[in-house]
């Protein structure tokens, strides 16, 4: 069988490189304008049309070929997966466009739908909040705080859909400056210090007062409070939250810990994917949206960082957030 007619047939690129020469570029190549028609023989990058996959190849030869990555050429997206074998490293690239489209459109949906559902919450809300100051029956006044509840369980799903999509979008732009990291704790567990005086738990900010980082002030609150809010919201009687940060190795490192419930191995690379819910009824009895690790991940990529967990169940988790130092 011929090889080349077998790979010419494929829905998908197949390109074939050694020590920078294209080796074989199937038809796919040629007919999306990813490749130069005459490419026999000549450099990748003189060759390849598309800078951004002149970069990934690029990039590949430095990783060993073992990474994925997307790009896009004019109204088409790719992911490319390189493979390495002796002295060729064979790159097979894939049209992805139906996806991106399909989670644009999705984006998009919800952040539609969030906009719209907005003002609605806002008007029953308030109906709510004026009907339970006036009624003096406490039968009634139970069904109107339980309807409260559940209308401000709403809101924060609408604010937290809305906050999701601008990180997801990479509208939201980065306002940087330099604070201080143990002010900005102690301003987060000023505004949940009712939520662990009513758990019965402890919390300790073990950041120096000395400790200055640079990154987005309310973005950076917005992630340790929900890091800090899951702490006390899955923690038992007695236990204990904490937050400390040191620099290491070109990075500020900040650490979330927690004596609760801990998270099931099984359900940890999951954790903040949106709507992930380990516990789904515990999760609705406290209030959860389902989106908070999520928010609190992107929050992360936003500045280039990352963020890990650690967890041992019955003992307590570990949330790990790296960020590169800005020079």
């Amino acid at each position: 069988m011929n090889w080349e007619k077998v790979l010419n047939s494929l829905e998908e690129g197949i390109l074939i490189i050694k020590s920078s020469r294209v080796i074989f570029a199937n038809r796919f190549l040629v007919e999306n304008q990813l490749i130069r028609e005459d490419w026999k023989d000549k450099n990748y990058y003189e060759a390849l049309k598309s800078l951004a996959l002149i970069s990934i190849i690029g990039k590949a030869s430095d990783n060993q070929g073992f990474f994925s990555e997307e790009f896009q050429h004019m109204e088409r997206f790719y992911r490319v997966k390189p493979k390495k074998a002796d002295d060729f490293t064979l790159f097979d690239i894939q049209d992805v466009s139906f996806l991106r489209k399909y989670e644009f459109s999705r984006k998009e949906f919800v952040d539609n739908a969030s906009h719209e559902l907005r003002t609605p919450i806002s008007v029953i809300k308030g109906v709510l909040e004026t009907l339970l100051g006036e009624e003096e029956d406490d039968r009634k006044r139970r069904f109107l705080e339980k309807a409260l509840n559940r209308v401000n369980q709403m809101q924060n799903l609408v604010e937290d859909l809305l906050t999701l999509t601008k990180l997801e979008s990479g509208r939201e732009k980065l306002n940087i400056s330099e604070f201080s990291l143990q002010d900005l704790v102690d301003d987060i567990y000023e505004d949940l210090e009712e939520e662990f005086i009513k758990k019965e738990v402890h919390f300790e900010n073990l950041v120096e007062s000395s400790f200055k980082i640079t990154a987005d002030k309310d973005k950076l609150y917005l992630l340790l409070r929900n890091l800090i809010d899951n702490g006390v919201k899955y923690n038992k009687k007695g236990g204990k939250v904490w937050v400390s940060s040191r620099r290491e190795k070109g990075e500020y490192v900040i650490e979330v810990g927690d004596t609760g419930i801990g998270i099931p191995p099984e359900h940890i690379p999951f954790i903040f994917e949106r709507f992930y819910r380990v516990d789904k009824g515990r999760s609705r009895e406290v209030g959860g949206t389902g989106l908070g690790l999520s928010i609190a991940k992107h929050i992360v990529l936003s500045h280039r960082g990352e963020i890990k967990v650690h967890s041992e169940l019955g003992k307590g988790s570990r949330f790990i957030v790296r960020i590169p130092l800005l020079s």
